[in-house]
Parts: C-alpha cells; sequence; structure tokens
C-alpha cells in the first residue's frame, strides 16, 4: 500500500508503501504443515475467490490473528484452530505469518529492532505461533505468542507497533443499523472517538466564539436542566420518592439531563448516522443494502484518517443485501482506494484483502488482482501465473460478466460455446444420474471465440495444478458428405486433407492440460451428433418441429408430435441410412428456420420425460458427452480428445 503523509506530518509531501507482501499459515485451520499457505499480496487490491470451505476465510482469520483489528473484536486462538488431517489427528502448534515489504526510511528506524535484513533490504516478518497441550484437570490449554521474525525468533511486539499494524476489518452479513445505532460501546462510537478530529472536541474551547462539541453538549444540557417540564419531573422525583427511599445519613438525589458531564466516550455513544430519506423529512428506515454501504462508508473514513498506521482493509463478501448494480459501485470505490495516488492527491493508498461469492463482483474486477482459493491452495491469476496471454487479459477484461464469472465458484466446470450445449447438458447430466447442480459444476457459454480463453485462465504457467476439472466441449464443425448439399460450397470431411484434419484436432485440443479437457463432437455438432444416435433420433426430430412453431396450443402440439412422428417412420420406411436422416433433422437448424435454443429446451424436456435408466442412456448418448459429463462429475476418467 502507498500511504502519502499530510504536510504537517512530516514537513513535506512523502510518500509511503509499506504493505503485506504475504500472508503464510502452517497448521492452522485447513492449511496443513504439508501444504502451507503462501498468500503473495499486492500493494493495492486483492480479491480472493473460489467455491465454499475452500480456505478463503481461513486467510482473512489469519491476517486478523496476527495483526488484529481496530474494532472491539477481540480474538485469540482455539481448539479449532489447528489443522486436523485426513485421519483426524489434530496437529500441537501453528505458525502464522505476515511479511511486510516497502518500508519507509522513517519506519525502518522506527521498527528497526522487530525488523531483519534479507538480501539487503528490510523486511518486518509479524508471527504468531500457537500450541495446544493437555491439561492436567482434562481438556486442553492454547497457549500463543506474537513475536518478530519468520519463525517467531525475534523480540515481542509492544504496543506501538502493534497499534500501528491493526487492520481494520468488516465481517460478513454485518448488522449495519445496529453498528450506527447509538448505544453503550456502540460501533459508531468507537469510529468516532478514534477520528483524529475529534480529539479537541473532548474538551472545553479556548475561544468561546469557536465552541467545541463538548461546549456545544454542555450548553444543551444546561438548557434542558433548565427546562420548567424536565425540572419539575426532577423535583417530583426528588421530593415524592427519593426522599422517602434514602437513609438519613445518605440522602439519594437525581438529576435529569442529556448526561453530557459524563465522559467523552459517553458523549460519542449518544449520536447514531443514519440515511436521509428519499423524500419528505421524516425519518424512515432504510433498507438492509443502503445501511450496509453506510457502514463501510463510516469504516473507510476511520480508516483513512490515520495516516500514522497502516492502512490494512480486510472484507468478507461485501455483496451483502446489495443489488448488483451497487455491488459494483462499491467495488470502484474500493478500486479508486487501493489504486495508487496520482500527481497531487493528498490522500492514503488502501491494501484490501477481500472475499467474495459475488459474479458480479468478479466479473468487474481485474484478473491480475484475483486469487482462486481452491482445495485449501492459493493460485493467483495474474499474468505471471496463468497460462493466459496478453491479449487474453483484454479480451476478458471486455467479455468476463457476471454469468462467465461463475467460473470462479465452480467445483468443476463445462465450458461451451452456445445455447445448445447450455440447455442440453444439465438434463443429460440429469439423466446419467450425475445432476451439475450436485456436484457443484458451473456451465459457462462462451461463444465461439472465447472457448479457449476461459479455460486458460485455470491453467498454470508452472507448479500445482489447480484442482478444477474443466470440460471443453466444442463443435467438430466439418460436415459429413450427405450433408454436402445442404453446405455447398463448403467442404464436407471427405474433400478434408488429412493433414488439415490432424491441424484442425490439434487447434480444438492445444488447450488441454492439468485438469482441463476438451471433448469434441463426434461428427459435426452437438445436435447432429444427438440425432445420429438411433435411440435419440426421432425425439430430436420432434424437439425441431415444436421449435418451429410458436403455437402452444394442446390440440395443435399434438398434430405436431403425431406429424414428427409420421415423417421419421417415412424416413425408415424409405430405406435412408442414420446419416441422411440426421441431415433432414439438422436441416432447419442450418437453415435457421428453427432456433437452437428452442430446440434444445424442447428436447431437454423430452428427454427429462423419457424413463430410461442411467444405464440405458448412457449406452444411447454420444460417447464424447458422457466421458465430458464424468470428468467434470467424478465419473469414469476422461478419454483423450479425438
Amino acid at each position: 500500500m502507498v500511504v502519502l503523509w499530510g504536510d504537517s506530518a512530516l514537513g513535506g509531501r512523502a510518500g509511503r508503501s509499506m504493505h503485506i507482501s504475504e500472508i503464510y499459515a502452517s497448521g492452522f485451520r485447513c492449511f496443513s504443515a504439508d501444504s502451507p499457505l503462501r498468500l503473495a499480496l499486492s500493494a493495492g487490491l486483492n480479491i480472493l475467490v473460489g467455491p465454499n470451505d475452500a480456505g478463503k476465510s481461513a486467510v482473512i482469520d489469519a491476517a486478523r490473528y496476527v495483526l488484529w483489528t481496530r474494532g472491539d473484536d477481540y480474538i485469540r486462538p482455539d481448539l479449532h484452530d489447528f489443522h486436523v488431517d485426513a485421519a483426524g489427528a489434530r496437529t500441537s502448534d501453528f505458525v502464522v505469518r505476515c511479511t511486510f515489504d516497502g518500508l519507509t526510511p522513517e519506519e525502518e528506524s522506527r521498527f528497526l529492532e522487530w525488523c531483519v535484513n534479507e538480501s539487503g533490504k528490510l523486511r518486518l516478518h509479524v508471527c504468531l505461533r500457537a500450541s495446544v497441550r493437555a491439561s492436567a484437570g482434562g481438556g486442553s490449554v492454547v497457549t500463543s505468542q506474537h513475536r518478530a521474525g519468520a519463525e517467531g525468533e525475534g523480540l515481542p511486539l509492544d504496543g506501538e507497533l502493534r497499534e500501528y499494524l491493526k487492520a481494520t476489518y468488516l465481517k460478513p452479513l454485518r448488522d449495519a443499523e445496529r453498528e450506527l445505532r447509538a448505544g453503550r460501546r456502540s460501533r459508531l462510537s468507537r469510529i468516532l472517538g478514534a477520528m483524529p478530529t475529534m480529539g479537541p472536541q473532548a474538551k472545553p474551547g479556548a475561544d468561546p466564539t469557536k465552541p467545541t462539541l463538548y461546549d456545544t453538549l454542555a450548553a444543551a444540557d444546561r438548557d434542558v436542566r433548565g427546562n420548567t417540564a424536565v425540572d419539575g419531573v426532577k423535583t417530583s422525583v426528588n421530593t415524592d420518592f427519593l426522599s422517602q427511599l434514602s437513609f438519613a445519613d445518605d440522602p439519594l438525589v437525581a438529576t435529569l439531563d442529556l448526561g453530557a458531564r459524563g465522559s467523552f466516550d459517553q458523549i460519542l455513544e449518544r449520536f447514531e448516522l443514519y440515511l436521509n430519506p428519499a423524500r419528505g423529512s421524516e425519518r424512515v428506515l432504510r433498507g438492509l443494502g443502503y445501511n450496509n454501504l453506510l457502514f463501510m462508508a463510516a469504516e473507510l473514513l476511520l480508516l483513512q484518517s490515520h495516516p500514522d498506521q497502516v492502512p490494512f482493509l480486510l472484507i468478507e463478501e461485501p455483496e451483502a443485501h446489495l443489488h448488483p448494480q451497487h455491488q459494483t459501485l462499491f467495488m470502484d470505490v474500493l478500486a479508486a482506494r487501493a489504486a495508487p495516488p496520482q500527481d497531487q492527491e493528498h490522500r492514503q493508498q488502501v491494501q484490501i484483502l477481500l472475499t467474495t461469492h459475488s459474479p458480479q463482483l468478479a466479473a468487474g474486477a481485474d484478473l491480475e488482482t484475483m486469487t482462486m482459493i481452491f482445495g485449501h491452495r492459493a493460485f493467483p491469476l495474474g499474468a505471471a501465473h496463468t497460462r493466459l496471454e496478453v491479449d487474453d487479459y483484454e479480451f476478458l477484461r471486455r467479455f468476463l460478466d457476471a454469468t462467465k464469472a461463475n467460473l470462479f465458484f465452480a467445483r468443476a466446470l463445462i465450458v461451451v460455446e452456445g445455447d445448445g450445449e447450455n440447455l442440453l447438458l444439465p438434463a443429460l447430466a440429469e439423466k446419467l444420474g450425475r445432476p451439475l447442480s450436485r456436484h457443484g459444476v458451473s456451465i459457462v457459454k462462451v461463444g465461439h471465440r472465447g472457448l479457449f480463453r476461459y479455460s486458460r485462465i485455470l491453467q498454470r504457467k508452472a507448479g500445482a495444478a489447480v484442482g478444477v476439472p474443466v470440460a471443453l466441449v466444442p463443435d467438430w464443425d466439418i460436415p459429413p458428405p450427405e450433408a454436402k448439399t445442404l453446405v455447398t460450397p463448403r467442404l464436407t470431411v471427405d474433400e478434408w486433407e488429412d493433414e488439415d484434419l490432424t491441424a484442425h484436432i490439434a487447434t480444438l485440443t492445444r488447450d488441454e492440460g492439468g485438469g482441463v479437457k476438451a471433448f469434441i463432437a463426434d461428427h459435426w455438432t452437438l445436435e447432429f451428433d444427438l440425432a445420429l444416435q438411433p435411440a435419440l433420433a426421432a425425439d430430436v426430430h420432434l424437439a425441431v418441429q415444436l421449435a418451429k412453431t410458436t403455437s402452444r396450443q394442446p390440440a395443435w402440439l399434438e398434430k405436431i408430435r403425431l406429424e414428427a412422428a409420421q415423417t421419421y417412420a417415412a424416413w425408415q420406411s424409405q430405406g435412408l441410412s442414420a446419416v441422411d436422416i440426421a441431415v433432414n433433422i439438422f436441416r432447419p437448424l442450418h437453415d435457421k428456420t428453427a432456433s437452437k435454443a428452442e430446440v434444445a429446451e424442447q428436447l431437454a424436456k423430452i428427454l427429462r420425460a423419457r424413463a430410461d435408466k442411467p444405464e440405458a442412456m448412457r449406452a444411447t448418448l454420444p460417447p464424447y458427452l458422457v466421458a465430458a459429463i464424468d470428468h467434470v462429475t467424478g465419473g469414469a476418467p476422461a478419454p483423450a480428445a479425438g
């Protein structure tokens, strides 16, 4: 993070770039000693994505445990923070560490005794070590200590350094209205009390013409006590009741006022922060989403008001209660705060670590800022780590929308070109007894241009592969000889040279690797290949005919079903081959008199109504579709493409 000290702080405009460069965790929660977390962070915005139980919240908590936070939440390790292995054995110790880089000369001298020199560069390692031992009386005892050094071998951290490094934390599903409401130890009073501008307001002002907040409230208190009605109530309480309930040597006397003579903290606890009504002047309750925005704005205000502290912001699921458009606006605000300040800007650059399950937020973020947490491992999505090329990043900035961004949260992924695959594959998976939703599989429709660009997001240049199985389902896109009259002047498969066919297959499979496999249509397209299966051809033909009509009157639909069955029977009686029949079925799709999306919807309904058992459907469907579904649902090993 880069922070600009104000002119009054250091006597001039100076830059600061102290930030967390790495979070390390070993033996903590889901991160074992054999496979520890090593999460590299940028100085600005860092977004963690991934499915549930992947380890995102554990990363946030690791930072909270090491650095502590500016809120009232007090956290300390307990038994459940120690890693439990597959055999059920719990580890007896863990280490969590935050490494700070980019210290300014002032910070280096200020914290020199805690820093280490690594290759001529001073770094600050803040380390939490915890251990658990059995208690003599039963149960267990957890002990922990915060020290400097990569292994916690340095000096203990004192109060000044701890305060300097504290993070701001926004928990998930926060009750924003309660946090901003007046009350004892309210979060709003903590925020106001920590604002530097509030310090001088806690005491009487030196200039009577410029009253402080203390002066204003004290004057209001005097006016309230002098009010006739208030004074009458006070007198009645003292005279009619308390005087009769008092001991002779211990009289009870009450005062009725605003309580401004208490501590300044008690004064701040009377403040509320709320949104003005959209119309009119009467105060009304606003929605959860708006109150959530207000609360996050208050926390950001506090964060940027302390140039003498490291501005590190932890946010879990900021999308809670926000509709998609406000999610986008909020991300714009965060990105602006996390960006390095430009010339003449006197503000802090905030380092942000954020977790989200929102495809809307992920779609609007720069891939370079994102890290995918999967299987308790961190996979940065920057150009130095993925197989994405430079123009891929530019392409994805333009076309990665919310419908495609669910790839960041899936346990497995099918990447398809068009509507047919997008609508049909869930139905086919159900018929195979492998419903995609039960296996955490997402389908991403990317069109003809981006099939491989999206899969390369999940492929690594080096190191361990992302454990997300990815099935690419491209069309073969070469028509059979029987379709020559339909596709002229396009070449059919018998007119291709062998080396061209080999090159075509190589193109369709060029991005296989790791968990990514290509499952290519066997003969032409998905719809043609389905029509080529004898046990499915009649159903595909019926779906095409139903898709061609706009009427949904029962009698008319029954007429179409009857005519479709008669036409299909006539083709069979004429001795047409399966390929010729498939060409006839596919003709309306090729001529665009039937929509592929409509055909897919109709065929999905027809297939779901069939009584086939999974074993029978497995033998009925084209093998490449079965293999693709098996690959993403943990079925039989997927065969090689082509």
